[in-house]
């Protein structure tokens, strides 16, 4: 189960309120939540934001990730946004998966995307329409002209 953390929409029309939550990522929109962290109401002009951020950083501890639109929310109202603590064994992995990839040696095989392949499908098919109209003049340039003719009388 993914946890994020993210706005829930409530409110009415043209009077939006919204609530932070720790949520299930499968949730919908206003779907029951593990945890209301806070309320955000958007037509305040002075403190609109409101933030358990001891709740948050727990989340976030815990595996939760931080959705798009909280995270600049948080930063554009001067909130410290939370990144996961590193536990013992993660951070002796964390060394090893730093490891530059090894470069892909000449000669080994790529397959073929599938842009590549359209082009050459469509060289392929003016490769053989060009051999058609050629075999086509060549069949009328070798069959007998029509004899004309003469007129009955």
């Amino acid at each position: 189960m993914s946890v994020s953390i993210r706005l829930s929409r409530f409110g009415r029309l043209h009077r939006p309120y919204f609530r932070i939550v720790a949520i299930d990522g499968r949730c919908h929109r206003e779907g029951k939540a593990n945890q209301i962290i806070g309320s955000y109401d958007p037509l305040l002009k002075e403190k609109n934001l409101q933030v358990d951020l001891v709740a948050v950083e727990s989340w976030v501890n815990r595996g939760a990730q931080i959705s798009t639109g909280l995270r600049n929310l948080l930063k554009f109202s001067g909130y410290q946004v939370p990144t996961p603590k590193k536990t013992a064994a993660q951070a002796a992995a964390a060394p090893a998966a730093k490891t530059p990839a090894k470069p892909v040696a000449k000669g080994t095989f790529r397959p073929a995307t599938r842009r590549s392949l359209r082009k050459h499908a469509a060289k392929l098919k003016g490769v053989r329409k060009a051999a058609l109209a050629a075999e086509a003049a060549a069949k009328a340039a070798a069959a007998p002209a029509p004899a004309a003719e003469a007129p009955k009388a």
